[in-house]
């Protein structure tokens, strides 16, 4: 088992049985996560790693828990995201093309995986473009409390 909170990952080091990345990685230091969003309470990690040859095939589950700011009325709604994670990484162009098209495919410079600029990534990747916190159009926001005008108001 290694700890999701290294740095770097050797895809030799990864045996061919497989191993597991679990558990918190090192998310205060993931700069572009927390500016897009309000408050980020725990993000955990549980992947399973298997190496083929020169690939390093990854799958699991990532989780992010936190506030997202609502794009309809601007405030505040809690998040729970749960993003499935299915990735190929290599160390070259050759072995990435071998890779099954189904996965995400990932470079991983003479072999080290740079981890938590990865997994910062797959986490900005699994947030949603426009969250909102409830379908509905006008009046006070049931979640944030905030009132939001009418659509026909601007008319």
């Amino acid at each position: 088992m290694i700890a999701a909170h290294v740095s770097t990952l050797l895809i030799s080091r990864i045996s061919e049985a497989g191993d597991q990345l679990f558990g918190e990685p090192d998310f205060a230091r993931w700069e572009r996560l927390l500016q897009a969003v309000q408050q980020l309470d725990s993000v955990r990690v549980d992947l399973r790693l298997q190496r083929r040859g020169r690939v390093l095939l990854v799958d699991g589950e990532l989780r992010l828990q936190g506030r997202l700011r609502c794009e309809r009325c601007l405030g505040g709604m809690s998040c729970d995201i749960r993003q499935h994670v299915r990735v190929g990484v290599a160390d070259t162009e050759a072995a990435l093309a071998a890779i099954d098209a189904e996965r995400e495919l990932v470079m991983a410079a003479e072999g080290k995986l740079a981890v938590q600029d990865w997994l910062e990534e797959e986490a900005l990747l699994a947030l949603p473009l426009l969250p909102r916190c409830m379908e509905w159009s006008s009046g006070i926001c049931p979640v944030s409390g905030i009132e939001v005008p009418s659509l026909d108001a601007n008319q």
